[in-house]
């Protein structure tokens, strides 16, 4: 128990110095090089909040690099994995929604067609969690809501 709380810490550690370096392309790089679900649960509600708050550390780019892990989470037996995926998807997707929703043809940045596949795609084998009751349901019912509107 000892060691899996010493590495918990350790990696938890790496992670904050590239936040406090605003080195957020690193982080995302590490946390998906790691693929440690439990590093990903503490430090996703920190990118949500950035997301939500508009700070422009967070790229599309890292966000799409992302949705690997946040549908590992959506898949977790946990339902705090569950809702802190589910909270990012949603900031994802009202930080970008102009983006998203445009009907134009030409979408100059290639992530966004990237996101909007992915989205779709991910959103296809996790709307079953509509119709989870309470807090974690009434969260996929928004993100649901939202892209029922890009089809």
């Amino acid at each position: 128990m000892a060691q899996v709380l010493f590495s918990r810490n350790l990696r938890l550690n790496v992670a904050l110095t590239f936040w406090k370096k605003r080195s957020i392309s690193e982080l995302v790089a590490y946390l998906v090089r790691i693929e440690d679900l439990g590093v990903v649960v503490d430090c996703l509600p920190v990118l949500t909040n950035s997301l939500q708050e508009e700070k422009q550390y967070i790229s599309l780019g890292c966000c799409v690099d992302l949705l690997p892990l946040v549908k590992s989470l959506l898949k977790s037996k946990f339902e705090e994995y569950i809702i802190v995926g589910l909270n990012w998807l949603q900031a994802v997707i009202k930080r970008w929604w102009s983006e998203l929703s445009s009907k134009t043809e030409i979408i100059n940045d290639g992530n966004i067609q990237i996101l909007k596949q992915q989205l779709s795609g991910l959103w296809e084998q996790e709307n079953h969690l509509t119709l989870v009751p309470g807090y974690t349901g009434n969260i996929a019912k928004d993100v649901d809501a939202y892209l029922l509107q890009l089809h």
